[in-house]
């Protein structure tokens, strides 16, 4: 089993700090000592269908886009997520969801109105924050830095920057369109900051607390505060439009060390303790179902689904039919036949010894089996053999209007 990492190109717009969450992922397996070439990554729009060696993958990106039973269609089961810094939009849940969530407690909640939101659901959670308050301090060696960056500010905002910072400043930007590679141009500004900045000045999440981690001084100012940046509060000074003139423009870095390590700490303790929970179990299930695979029948069904395929040809019709001798194979059967013959009504269900409900008929005795003559009788068990060829026998029961089911060999 191994440990995995999201690859994540937009189909439109890159925001780059989504790449900046892979990019902390990535450091957290250098300090657990994880080899780079030991670290599966997985397409973000392609979790669902991901099917190679089990393996745990830290969830912090957000999962806003829409897919047809929400988060418990988002990942194959060859992924074990771990929620490390989950963050929804929506503040329901489908009931699909609060099962899936269950499974993998605890969710660590990148903001507080997730966290309120699964907990409103009994779904055990707590505030982890972002991943990306986990990036290590830059090492000074008294540097002295010069630069002032500025990403993406509003430009009503800029106007109130001091003339003396905007003059030594760089404008940059962490949306791109039409680019190759944006965990590497990502890479390439995170390098940026922290060799060269004095001060950034952003209205973005993933530029103010990546480099807030690294010690570098940040004014983190939006016109109004997202949900997305409530649990920041704690650690940096989040400024909006009221506190335009009250702005410090020259801030001391943030300093935060101990509450990091035991955020690194609580961080790498769930990685593990998911792995000692699941690696035994998955690297033996892995060990058989990794083989060149032929194409394999159900074979107790296959003979039921040749007779079915025989008998129901004509669509013009509409066959009446029933099941008797009640096992898994009635439940294929009928889903089967429901699928591929929607002409084909089941009638009865038939039980010598007791009286069940299936698919909402209550089974009779196969006594009155002689009342319907027309009636296709489907054995989806070797039981009732004996008892079925004799009545069938004796009312005179044609040819392809009965199934008798055929032991396994």
């Amino acid at each position: 089993m191994k440990f995995a990492n999201y690859s994540f190109n937009a189909r439109g717009v890159n925001n780059l700090g989504d790449n900046m969450q892979i990019i902390a992922i990535d450091k957290i397996y250098q300090i657990m000592g994880i080899p780079r070439e030991d670290i599966v990554y997985i397409d973000k729009n392609l979790t669902d269908s991901y099917c190679g060696e089990y393996v745990i993958l830290p969830v912090t990106m957000p999962l806003i886009d829409f897919t047809e039973g929400g988060i418990s269609s988002r990942f194959s089961s060859h992924i074990i997520p771990v929620f490390l810094g989950l963050t929804l939009a929506s503040d329901s849940l489908l009931p699909e969801e609060v099962d899936y969530y269950h499974r993998f407690e605890p969710i660590g909640c990148r903001d507080e109105r997730t966290m309120n939101t699964l907990r409103s659901y009994n779904i055990k959670s707590y505030l982890h924050g972002c991943i990306t308050a986990t990036l290590p301090r830059r090492l000074d060696y008294g540097k002295e830095y010069k630069k002032v960056f500025i990403v993406d500010v509003d430009p009503e905002i800029i106007q109130y920057i001091p003339d003396e910072l905007k003059d030594s400043a760089e404008y940059l930007t962490h949306f791109h369109e039409g680019i190759d590679d944006p965990k590497e141009l990502m890479q390439q500004y995170y390098e940026r900051y922290i060799n060269e900045a004095k001060l950034i000045i952003t209205s973005l999440l993933h530029c103010s607390v990546p480099n807030m981690a690294a010690g570098i001084p940040v004014i983190l100012i939006k016109k109004r505060i997202s949900y997305r940046f409530a649990w920041l509060e704690k650690l940096l000074r989040l400024y909006d439009w009221n506190d335009i003139n009250n702005i410090d423009w020259y801030p001391k870095p943030v300093e935060y060390e101990e509450h990091k390590e035991s955020l690194l700490n609580l961080t790498i303790s769930r990685l593990n303790g998911v792995l000692r929970e699941y690696h035994s179990i998955f690297d033996i299930s892995w060990f058989y179902e990794n083989r060149n695979k032929k194409e394999y029948i159900v074979d107790a069904f296959e003979q039921i689904k040749n007779f079915v395929d025989r008998v129901f040809l004509n669509t013009k019709v509409t066959y009446k039919y029933s099941i008797w001798g009640l096992t898994q194979m009635s439940t294929l059967t009928f889903y089967y036949i429901s699928k591929n013959y929607p002409n084909a009504r089941l009638s009865h269900v038939y039980d010598a010894y007791r009286k069940v409900v299936f698919e909402g008929i209550t089974s009779i005795s196969p006594e009155e089996i002689y009342k319907y003559p027309d009636e296709i009788v489907i054995l989806t068990s070797n039981g009732p053999n004996k008892m079925a060829k004799q009545i069938f026998e004796k009312i005179g029961k044609k040819e392809n209007t009965y199934y008798i089911f055929e032991v396994l060999k």
